[in-house]
């Protein structure tokens, strides 16, 4: 089957697109508001509590953010289990699903392979390895930094159950896994979507269009795409290009996000080694 030109391919429909934009907003207010308490020491961190009304504003942003991130997250996780339990088509497992298998482990060595010019570029299925790890990570930080955050947040609750020195180990826990949290979505998230050497000039801007021309599509997920060829599916997916002022928009908001991005990554790594 040819590839026509002209049509996109639809990744994603606009409950992920709004739900992707949200989790970048309040994360990025969390790693500000956080950090700022977390390196209340360094040189940037009283400015950046100043600006933002004093530390008591500060704490109540960052505990707004939070309760905004742990509520997309669960209407999210309602949303896919709810999909799990009554769509027999949303399977566990198989090409479409979001778990790990081994062809991902197998993926992600070859993909490193293919960075040193050792091997061919990995054909990746409908999800891609990294895309997984993405996903699962969040459910990992929900918990850790979530109950940790909602230990400190409340500490009358949680000192009628626990003794002391568990806000020690929480606040710890708490900032530590936040840091690592940070470091890693301005680093390897953002090479993995941006910054690869197949994906320049960034952004990508699927995850605000929600579509990729069938060119890269092709190129990025191989397999999926011979799978809807040999199933006679891929016509349901095929849609119109984004107009042009959706796909400028798109452009300007990644740019936007990746340049705070990395302003964030800045203050977090000085204020690291700072401390």
């Amino acid at each position: 089957m040819g590839i026509v030109p002209e049509k996109h391919f639809r990744r994603f429909p606009w409950g992920w697109r709004i739900a992707h934009l949200a989790f970048a907003l309040v994360t990025m207010t969390l790693v500000l508001t956080g950090t700022a308490a977390l390196f209340a020491d360094s040189s940037w961190a009283p400015k950046v509590a100043a600006a933002l009304g004093g530390p008591k504003i500060l704490g109540l942003i960052h505990r707004v953010a939070a309760a905004l991130f742990v509520g997309i997250f669960f209407i999210h996780f309602v949303y896919v289990m709810s999909r799990l339990l009554r769509d027999r088509k949303f399977r566990w497992f198989g090409p479409d699903s979001l778990i790990p298998n081994w062809k991902d482990l197998a993926d992600c060595v070859g993909m490193f392979k293919w960075f040193f010019g050792k091997g061919p570029r990995p054909h990746f299925d409908r999800w891609t390895y990294f895309e997984k790890f993405d996903y699962w990570a969040v459910f990992w930080g929900v918990n850790i930094i979530g109950w940790s955050g909602l230990m400190l947040a409340f500490p009358h609750v949680t000192a009628s159950f626990l003794p002391g020195w568990v806000f020690n180990v929480g606040t710890l826990v708490h900032g530590e896994e936040a840091f690592l949290a940070a470091v890693f979505l301005f680093t390897v998230h953002f090479f993995n979507n941006h910054f690869r050497p197949d994906k320049l000039p960034p952004p990508d801007v699927v995850m605000f269009t929600g579509t990729q021309s069938l060119e890269e599509f092709t190129r990025e997920h191989p397999a999926h795409y011979q799978r809807l060829v040999e199933s006679g599916e891929l016509e349901k997916y095929l849609v119109d290009a984004p107009s042009r002022p959706m796909h400028v928009s798109s452009v300007i908001l990644g740019l936007a996000l990746i340049t705070i991005g990395l302003v964030l990554l800045v203050l977090v790594v000085t204020g690291f080694f700072g401390a």
